[in-house]
């Protein structure tokens, strides 16, 4: 079977973070890596380019990794691909939309399969959470909540995190991950984006907050900032549905808990989720409605069985509350996650009819609510 030979442009940390990952993959082989800024030392043996330009024409090389400033994102992925290459391009796919639409519209005139570092989507918790969507065993997701406080101590003020003409500022450099999660959770699509920021001065814009409202009715708050110590760094996804409530950990997902409104079906769907554990079973009949004070009335004091939410009708009997968590560290799981994505890509190379697990238009579709909630 063949082996793919990968270039690598941009060798700072996540370049290297890449290199160390694809390394013990098989059918992988890390040949060429561009990046002024090169020891050779770290070299582990590739050539090393210091015009990128120049790692793009190397005739070996079948696919292009592109972990540079996002600033240059779209220039070099469109070169890539003319130069015969497919790429594997850190988010976010481009700065604005129009430069995306010329990144999509290159991949359509080049044939070169191209993918987004949207690996959050390869992660084991996302995963089950987008197939239990998928046999809408949870119900209708009616809220998403996610908090992101980030540290600021190894993003000094002339870093280019910070310049917007390079980064594209929090809600495109990072806020593009955790839009695209909850566009792969829900068959909803984006209706409406409002969004607000924080400037600390007049360079570094360090909080952001939007609101996506989704055509079904869903609505997401999103809050990122990056102005603590690594101290406080956490990050917390909240998931309402109809029939559950989640709540995730980590902005690499690691572990989380979960309370449903289950039938048989559903209950053992709910093993998917990595390391799923049963705290509690409580059947609908032994529930009491506490929504209400006593007195109220008796329809809350007489109501046991849960047939109608949002409209909706379920068949539900049982109500359960349990605890889920990916047995490794978070390297590891962020490790995993890449190498899912690489693989994910050769299958798309072998065989045009394989599905991906995240395409280049769906980068695009979270671009686009990035830009919306930076614009206001």
């Amino acid at each position: 079977m063949k082996t793919y030979k990968i270039g690598i442009i941009g060798y700072g940390g996540f370049g290297k973070f890449l290199h160390h990952w694809w390394r013990m993959q098989q059918r992988i082989e890390v040949s060429a890596i561009s990046d002024r800024n090169f020891a050779d030392e770290e070299s582990d043996g590739v050539t090393h380019y210091e015009n990128w330009k120049d790692l793009i024409a190397d005739r070996e090389i079948d696919i292009v990794s592109i972990a540079t400033v996002p600033a240059f994102h779209v220039e070099m992925a469109c070169e890539s691909m003319r130069a015969g290459k497919h790429v594997l391009l850190e988010k976010p796919i481009a700065l604005n939309i129009e430069s995306a639409a010329k990144l999509l519209q290159v991949q359509e005139e080049t044939g070169k399969i191209i993918m987004v570092n949207h690996m959050l989507r390869y992660n084991p918790i996302i995963r089950a959470l987008v197939a239990l969507n998928g046999k809408k065993a949870l119900g209708k997701l009616r809220h998403a909540e996610i908090s992101n406080y980030a540290q600021d101590e190894s993003l000094p003020a002339d870093h280019w995190f910070w310049e917007k003409e390079l980064s594209g500022g929090i809600f495109i450099e990072h806020g593009v991950h955790f839009f695209d999660i909850i566009n792969a959770l829900t068959d909803q699509k984006f209706s409406k984006v409002y969004g607000c920021s924080h400037n600390r001065n007049g360079g570094q814009e360090d909080q952001v907050s939007a609101l996506v409202l989704y055509d079904g009715g869903l609505i997401a708050s999103h809050y990122h900032s990056f102005s603590g110590p690594g101290f406080f760094e956490r990050t917390t996804m909240r998931l309402v549905y109809d029939l559950a409530k989640v709540e995730i950990e980590g902005w690499i997902p690691m572990k989380g808990r979960i309370e449903a409104l289950v039938n048989k079906n559903s209950k053992d769907a709910l093993g998917t989720l990595p390391g799923f554990v049963i705290e509690k079973a409580v059947p609908i009949s032994d529930l009491n409605d506490v929504s209400r004070p006593e007195g109220w009335g008796t329809y809350f004091a007489e109501k046991k069985i849960v047939t109608s939410i949002g409209g909706i009708e379920y068949n539900v009997d049982e109500m359960v509350t349990g605890s889920f968590e990916i047995k490794q560290t978070k390297s590891e799981v962020y490790g995993k996650c890449l190498q899912g994505i690489l693989k994910d890509l050769i299958s798309k190379i072998e065989n045009p009819d394989h599905k991906l697990t995240v395409t280049a238009r769906d980068a695009y579709e979270s671009l686009k609510v990035a830009v919306l909630a930076d614009k206001g």
